[in-house]
């Protein structure tokens, strides 16, 4: 009650105009104020219906997004994780659960509070509405009735008028006509002055009976312009505390999510990395020792091994997988990755002691330095 209020003081701060002063019209027979307010009850309508229907769809999103987020949160999440971010993601399932009932919760809220009353509002002013249109326009039809017969009474009476002056003009015309002409003359000017009598009371007549249709259409439709601007206040105010209420509950929905989400983040706070590095390491360890090192054989010379240290080759021939040890030269330059590869320099000489794959070959630098160099850096000399 104190809300509604405070939103009546709100909207009574501003001077209202009103209706029954502004939606007139100087031609008697004129319908364009009473138009101008039906139209604007329609539109109040469709505005009704188009807040009503935003509501409503708003309502089914928060219905979808909540039993998506609960179906999610049943899905496997931290079955293989351990530590303090097993917790973690635990309490995250465990709080995006909560957060699809909260928009399950904020869904409910907005149908049940906020669409089913639009629509019980907008029937019910549909209904007032119906009623009072109905009878102004019944009051406008039989004003517009008297008006027309005002006019047909008033144009018999001018003709009635018309016929006397016509009458008059011939009696004078022809006085000196015989006593049987003259007498002829003035019974035709009494008979159109009787006629003219009988049409003037008519007319009389028809201007009393308008004036009262006429009053009673004007006090109508005061009593009309009053309901419409009553209407259309009480549409106003409830639209305004129907989307006040809409966005309270959204944003109290928000409120419960952030309490959710501020679980998990407080979670992620005691979340230590060593700590479930080190969980893993005592509970998944294989051992300490690590494989020994794989020695190089040569395929001709199993005599002649060389590791992955730096090596100097003998001088003499011995037998390679390349006849006569071909001599490369280098197409670019080449960065070792590791202790076993040679730097190349674009232009250096080197001697091919074996063809390892088509990838890699090993060989001997000028500077007596063996290792494995990429064969796609190299091009091969002519003997």
């Amino acid at each position: 009650n104190e809300y509604k209020s405070y939103l009546s003081a709100k909207m009574t701060s501003v001077e209202e105009l009103k209706f029954v002063d502004n939606f007139w019209g100087s031609e008697f027979n004129s319908t364009t104020g009473f138009d101008r307010l039906t139209q604007r009850m329609k539109q109040g309508k469709q505005s009704l219906t188009d807040c009503t229907e935003f509501i409503k769809k708003r309502s089914q999103i928060e219905q979808k997004y909540g039993r998506e987020l609960m179906q999610l949160a049943n899905s496997v999440l931290a079955k293989d994780e351990l530590g303090t971010m097993h917790s973690t993601l635990e309490i995250l399932q465990k709080e995006t659960m909560e957060i699809g009932k909260s928009a399950l919760q904020c869904s409910a809220l907005l149908n049940n509070k906020i669409v089913e009353d639009l629509n019980e509002f907008k029937d019910k002013q549909r209904d007032e509405r119906k009623q009072r249109d109905e009878a102004m326009k019944k009051t406008i039809t039989n004003k517009k009735r008297f008006y027309e017969q005002m006019i047909r009474c008033k144009g018999a009476y001018e003709r009635a008028c018309g016929e006397v002056d016509k009458s008059s003009d011939m009696l004078q015309q022809n006085m000196g006509q015989p006593a049987k002409r003259l007498d002829e003359l003035k019974a035709r000017m009494k008979n159109a002055r009787l006629a003219a009598e009988n049409a003037d009371k008519k007319y009389i007549e028809s201007v009393t009976l308008l004036e009262r249709a006429r009053q009673a259409w004007e006090s109508d439709y005061a009593a009309y312009c009053q309901k419409m601007q009553d209407l259309e206040r009480q549409r106003l105010i409830r639209m305004r505390n129907m989307l006040w209420m809409y966005s309270n509950i959204c944003s109290q929905c928000l409120v419960d999510m952030d309490d959710r989400y501020e679980q998990v983040r407080k979670s992620l706070e005691h979340c230590s990395v060593a700590h479930d590095i080190n969980l893993f390491i005592k509970e998944k360890m294989t051992g300490k020792s690590r494989p020994g090192e794989i020695k190089y054989i040569n395929y001709y010379n199993a005599s002649v091994n060389l590791p992955d240290n730096i090596k100097k080759l003998s001088n003499s021939k011995a037998p390679s997988a390349v006849s006569d040890y071909e001599r490369v030269v280098a197409l670019y330059e080449y960065s070792a990755q590791s202790p076993q590869e040679l730097d190349l320099a674009q232009g250096d000489l080197l001697v091919v002691i074996r063809k390892l794959d088509e990838v890699w070959y090993y060989g001997r630098h000028k500077n007596d330095k063996c290792g494995v160099f990429p064969a796609s850096y190299v091009k091969v000399l002519p003997m």
